[in-house]
């Protein structure tokens, strides 16, 4: 006579708990406590439950399929100070409609959450999480700084969160962005293709840092395949400063690059309003898409896709029963960008 198969059910009847905490349990998920944990896990073990690997990945996506629902739940957390920041934003919603794109494809439902709203805390947020079935999620925006609140410590210790676009510390979580050496590095080469011999670079040096240098670094690498005399210097300062403009002006006519790589909308209208007195207007190539700009070139940074592959990283930690929250902290997924816009020409200038 065959012996039958102990089922999550039979677990949950012993352990007097439901049947998906007992699922939770045996994932070794944080939603449900270490002594509930043990607790399952020896009932599973004296009543002889298996798992089937396989048949458990085969169920889910069956499910998924025949009755077009969501499998999970999943958070996104909006950090920028800006609660609109998701629709306002130059940058994050790319990220936002690759996400949402995904998460759609991949079966998962998203709760948003503002990581400023004063009606939010720590523990709020924990309880919403358990009592929503939510396990991770991903946080873009926090582009104030890459350090997050003390008081969010537990949020990121117990449950699996990526980082989309920038590198955070005290914790350090999962990234995922696009490749910002890549970017300066890819526009000089380009830059030089169409013929440019001075290409100059202005980034303000906060944003640099937000991305540990690497706008700086590629442009820099990329310089050294020019001769020395063509090299150029980064100009550095922030848009915020009063005298912003005049440094800028300063700077173009004492470096004289024939074509200039930044990023900041603020810096096209900047050198757009330089005088020019007889002088053709200095070409620009942009490093991010952003809006539309009549005869725009430079590089699209591909922040869609960004947040595609984040939410990529997060169903793979969510999908692995082996899977601890924080175990891939150091881990960095970099997307390549794409050349867009015409062939730059000296001759017709901007």
């Amino acid at each position: 006579m065959n012996q039958k198969k102990t089922t999550l059910a039979d677990i949950a009847k012993r352990v007097k708990i439901s049947k998906s905490a007992v699922s939770l349990a045996l994932r070794g998920s944080s939603m449900v406590s270490e002594s509930t944990r043990e607790k399952v896990e020896k009932a599973a073990r004296d009543m002889g439950y298996i798992r089937n690997e396989l048949v458990s990945s085969m169920m889910s996506s069956m499910k998924r399929k025949a009755y077009d629902s969501f499998a999970e739940s999943i958070a996104l957390i909006n950090g920028n100070r800006d609660e609109h920041a998701l629709k306002n934003h130059p940058t994050l919603p790319k990220y936002y409609r690759g996400i949402r794109e995904e998460a759609r494809r991949l079966g998962y439902s998203i709760n948003e959450f503002w990581l400023h709203d004063p009606r939010l805390n720590a523990s709020i947020l924990a309880k919403t999480f358990r009592s929503r079935g939510i396990r991770g999620g991903v946080i873009i925006g926090h582009s104030s700084g890459n350090v997050f609140p003390a008081e969010y410590e537990s949020i990121w210790r117990d449950f699996y969160f990526i980082s989309i676009g920038i590198k955070t510390y005290n914790p350090t979580l999962e990234m995922v962005s696009a490749d910002h050496y890549a970017i300066t590095y890819q526009a000089v080469k380009k830059a030089v293709e169409f013929g440019f011999k001075r290409p100059g670079l202005v980034i303000s040096l906060h944003i640099d840092e937000l991305v540990d240098g690497r706008f700086v670094a590629g442009f820099m690498r990329a310089q050294m395949n020019l001769p020395f005399s063509n090299r150029v210097r980064p100009f550095t300062d922030s848009d915020t400063c009063a005298d912003y403009a005049k440094k800028l002006y300063g700077w173009v006519d004492k470096a004289k690059p024939d074509v200039i790589l930044y990023l900041l909308d603020s810096v096209r209208e900047a050198i757009s309003a330089k005088p020019r007195n007889g002088a053709r207007r200095i070409p620009l190539i942009q490093l991010e898409r952003r809006g539309y700009v009549s005869d725009w070139m430079g590089m699209e940074q591909n922040n869609d896709l960004v947040g595609k592959v984040a939410m990529r990283r997060l169903c793979d930690m969510l999908n692995r029963n082996s899977a601890r929250a924080g175990e891939t902290s150091n881990l960095v997924t970099l997307v390549p960008p794409t050349w867009l816009g015409p062939s730059p020409s000296k001759r017709k200038g901007r």
